[in-house]
């Protein structure tokens, strides 16, 4: 409601109560027609907001209802004294309705105010609750990214198939979520303090300000590292390396930021088990387990791809069968254990009396089959009676009696004496069989 100003709020009052006296003046013997104007006070009152004077101007209306009877030219009588106290008494209760009514106005401005400030505040109240979820929501997105992401990662990451891949995509996956970090993967024993302390106490360690933080002393970890997280990594249960990040401002990783790059690090050990694991498979299945050397399997592989390889470059290569002579002696005479001994002595010495480009299997019990690359049956042969020499100055000693070990060589050459595998083998076989039969401990290949 609009109020006067200051001027209003006395000029007002003043008017009325001129006007109403100086009626009265003129006309005192209208006093019960011009008195009850006095209630536009109250009306004005009411209107302009002013609470305190208008009491005071109630008090001398009600004097003058009381006193302006006796001064009335007509004298004082009792119907005009009971007419000024009616009048009184309506005054009176002008004032006490637009009092009521001015109450009841304030109360309900009041209420409604405090209604608008609940609204309001309720408006804020809801407007920092959607901005919270607003932010909340964007985060959430945020992080489904990039797990998204880091799980696409992993997934790369366990897809290697060396472990040097896996070292080069963890490596770019910590790079990554850490920009501007300095990311390490680094092998063998600890080369620095952090190394140690992890090794030592086989947890991750987190810095997030090495100039405040109470453990260390300042500057031990370098004067460009401010932040830093070093993790163990593990294969097979053993410490092979650790994952280093670091950055020169302070608070660059958080406890999440450690979490994640522990599950990383654990990840890239498990890939690298598995590569491990199955190079190992795929070895056992083409490696015989007691002598190291190639399987009978492996073997017939190698001569199917030489064959091809030759019959290209038109030049040959030789097949040698060697056989243990009076292996089975050893077994009855020392044990189980004395066969096994003497077939990895003899597995080693073929294998070190060849190139690496040759081949050395075991065919079979005590018979093995070389593959000498590039090389006639002469050249193969030479390479057999080395091999058979070194086997020859050998000496055992099994249960405290000395014993000597021999072996007997069949060479066949391709393409001169056998087209395929299996008559390289063949020819190869006969010829061993001669060398047994003409008294062992000899190379045949004529």
């Amino acid at each position: 409601m609009l109020r006067p100003n200051a001027f209003a709020k006395v000029a007002g009052p003043a008017a009325i109560v001129g006007a109403v006296g100086w009626t009265l003046w003129l006309w005192p013997a209208h006093f019960l027609w011009v008195y009850p104007a006095s209630g536009s006070l109250f009306l004005w009152f009411s209107w302009s907001g002013e609470r305190e004077v208008k009491y005071i101007f109630l008090f001398l209306a009600t004097a003058a209802g009381f006193i302006l009877p006796g001064l009335s030219p007509a004298g004082s009588s009792p119907y005009l004294m009971a007419g000024a106290i009616a009048e009184v008494l309506c005054l009176w209760l002008l004032f006490y309705a637009l009092s009521s009514a001015e109450s009841s106005g304030k109360a309900a401005r009041e209420q409604l105010a405090s209604d608008e400030a609940a609204a309001a505040q309720k408006t804020r109240d809801l407007e920092d609750e959607l901005a919270r979820y607003r932010l909340h929501l964007d985060s959430t997105l945020a992080r489904i990214r990039d797990k998204g992401a880091l799980s696409a990662a992993m997934h790369d990451m366990g897809s290697a198939a060396t472990p040097d891949q896996v070292r080069e995509r963890l490596c770019a996956l910590l790079g990554k979520y850490f920009p501007g970090a300095a990311v390490e993967l680094r092998t063998g024993a600890p080369r620095d303090f952090a190394d140690h302390w992890v090794a030592e106490r086989k947890i991750p360690l987190l810095v997030r300000n090495s100039e405040a933080d109470s453990r260390f002393a300042r500057g031990l970890f370098g004067p460009d590292v401010r932040s830093l997280m070093a993790l163990p990594l593990y294969l097979f249960g053993q410490l092979v390396g650790f994952v280093r990040a670091s950055a020169a401002e302070p608070d660059r990783f958080k406890s999440e930021d450690l979490r994640g790059a522990e599950l990383a690090s654990t990840l890239a050990g498990v890939s690298m088990e598995n590569i491990y694991l199955y190079e190992k498979v795929n070895e056992l299945a083409i490696k015989d387990g007691l002598t190291g050397l190639y399987t009978h399997r492996a073997f017939q592989t190698r001569v199917a791809e030489e064959i091809l390889r030759s019959a290209r470059g038109k030049v040959p290569f030789s097949v040698i069968m060697a056989d243990i002579d009076h292996f089975k002696s050893y077994n009855d005479t020392f044990g189980h254990q004395a066969g096994d001994t003497v077939l990895k002595a003899v597995a080693g010495t073929l294998a070190a009396g060849l190139r690496d480009i040759d081949f050395c299997a075991r065919y079979g019990g005590e018979e093995f089959a070389l593959i000498v690359t590039g090389a006639g049956k002469a050249q193969a042969a030479a390479v057999a009676e080395k091999i058979r020499l070194e086997l020859e100055a050998r000496s055992f000693n099994f249960g405290g009696k000395p014993s000597r070990v021999t072996a007997s060589f069949g060479v066949a050459e391709f393409p001169a004496e056998g087209a395929t595998a299996s008559q390289l083998v063949r020819a190869s076989d006969e010829r061993l069989y001669r060398a047994k039969e003409g008294g062992r401990n000899r190379v045949i290949y004529e």
